[in-house]
């Protein structure tokens, strides 16, 4: 990992590497940067065995991550070098794992729009002070009324889906978690009604009930999340069209 994955990296991408002086901060990094460059080349259609080193993941004012095409290296298909490429990206890493998710802006050429969230977390006993603080009444029942030893897997869960949803959102946490809460649907696993690639029986719907405000480009926000050993997934789309890429997992690092 180590030799391929720093091999894989911009120039601008081994300047921001070298910045992190932990060992699992420049981990976490690496595999999130070289997991988001797969993403996106599968999500644009990049041939598969492309040098990941001609896509670049920098990051807006906001903390947003995008993709371009790495400013030294040659047109990568139709884009010209240094020019940022028409995909909404989301990024979550933590302990040598990272979830990515990618959905191509405006896929019909229609004006239609689409904006992907992801957090990835680990699944962990979370305080009676952090539920009242940061969770909906609903979320707590929700919470509350699993058997003890499922609870930190249900407040995780509703944790990371409010904030995949928040990212999608371009909000982050700068909003008041209550104006939002987020579910698992009832019931067995059902068919997810959107494109999701790849497809599983692993992923599983979740609804966000959101304020008007939070939606005020209209649209509507879709969700799903899954379990790892010991860590818990949640991707979210805000969309006007219904293509979303999601997760690539790497291995532990």
């Amino acid at each position: 990992m180590r030799d391929g994955g720093e091999a894989s990296l911009t120039v601008t991408e081994r300047a921001r590497f070298a910045e992190h002086r932990v060992h699992q901060r420049r981990a976490d990094w690496l595999i999130g940067r070289l997991t988001a460059k797969s993403v996106v080349a599968r999500a644009l259609g990049f041939p598969a065995d492309g040098p990941l080193g001609a896509i670049e993941i920098e990051n807006d004012p906001s903390g947003a991550p995008y993709a371009r095409v790495a400013p030294e290296k040659s047109a990568l298909g139709r884009f010209a070098p240094g020019e940022r490429l028409p995909i909404s990206l989301s990024i979550s890493h933590t302990e040598g794992y990272a979830l990515c998710a990618a959905a191509p802006l405006d896929p019909a050429g229609d004006g239609s729009h689409a904006a992907v969230g992801i957090d990835l977390g680990r699944v962990e006993p979370r305080s009676p002070e952090f539920l009242a603080t940061f969770l909906t009444e609903d979320e707590r029942d929700f919470v509350r009324a699993a058997p003890r030893p499922e609870q930190p897997l249900r407040s995780n869960l509703v944790w990371c889906a409010k904030e995949a949803v928040l990212k999608a959102l371009g909000l982050g946490l700068t909003v008041d978690t209550f104006d939002l809460t987020c579910l698992p649907e009832a019931g067995s696993v059902r068919p997810i009604p959107w494109q999701i690639i790849p497809r599983g029986e692993e992923w599983h719907p979740f609804v966000a009930t959101c304020i008007p405000s939070l939606l005020a480009g209209g649209g509507m926000v879709r969700g799903v999340w899954r379990s790892f050993p010991g860590l818990v997934g949640a991707l979210a789309c805000w969309e006007r069209s219904v293509r979303a890429f999601p997760p690539g997992r790497d291995a532990r690092t």
